[in-house]
């Protein structure tokens, strides 16, 4: 059962999620090191939905090695907040 005080939540606070190709250069247990456009910078593990290695068509299940460009999947609201 859905309480009204979660609707309220996911309406107000809701998210605009984005794709964004971004260069893969290490990994901690809480974050995430990557360069885009010229920048680095940490991103927390709970900021990111998910991540995504690509090989051509096919999406590898394997982590992904340092300098590999690799798809990010981020709210706006924390990639602008990173990068702007």
């Amino acid at each position: 059962m859905i309480r009204i005080s979660s609707l309220m939540r996911h309406v107000l606070y809701s998210r605009i999620y984005i794709w964004v190709d971004v260069v893969y250069i290490i990994e901690t247990q809480k974050a995430v090191l990557i360069a885009f456009d010229g920048q680095k910078a940490w991103i927390p593990k709970t900021w990111l939905c998910r991540i995504k290695r690509k090989n051509g068509h096919c999406v590898i299940a394997s982590p992904p090695k340092a300098g590999e460009v690799i798809s990010v999947k981020i709210s706006d609201y924390h990639w602008a907040k990173k990068f702007a």
